[in-house]
């Protein structure tokens, strides 16, 4: 059982881990979180707006990623990156206008 990744290729993915899984985690938790009380939207259009910035470094994480990746021959991996960076900005444009109507 490996735990540690081998090849080069295996350590990118690794890396590009934590993105993946901001990327699907902060549109649930936005949507969840647009449902709270009022109080607690105060705190939380604080908090959104470096939320969606993270969100906008994914987009250039996964671009730059796949760019490596298509360098590198290595072609499917290069696919995903750009479908995830695709489907993180098409996401970021519909939650942009959510972040800017809860002020």
């Amino acid at each position: 059982m490996n735990i540690l990744p081998a090849s080069r290729q295996e350590w990118l993915s690794f890396l590009l881990f934590p993105f993946k899984a901001y990327a699907v985690i902060v549109p649930i938790w936005l949507l969840i979180s647009t449902h709270e009380s009022f109080y607690v939207r105060d705190a939380q259009t604080e908090a959104t707006e470096y939320i969606l910035a993270g969100y906008a470094l994914c987009v250039l994480v996964f671009f730059f990623a796949a760019l490596i990746q298509f360098f590198t021959h290595y072609r499917r991996a290069a696919l995903m990156s750009i479908i995830f960076a695709a489907a993180t900005f098409i996401v970021l444009a519909f939650l942009l206008p959510m972040c800017a109507l809860a002020k």
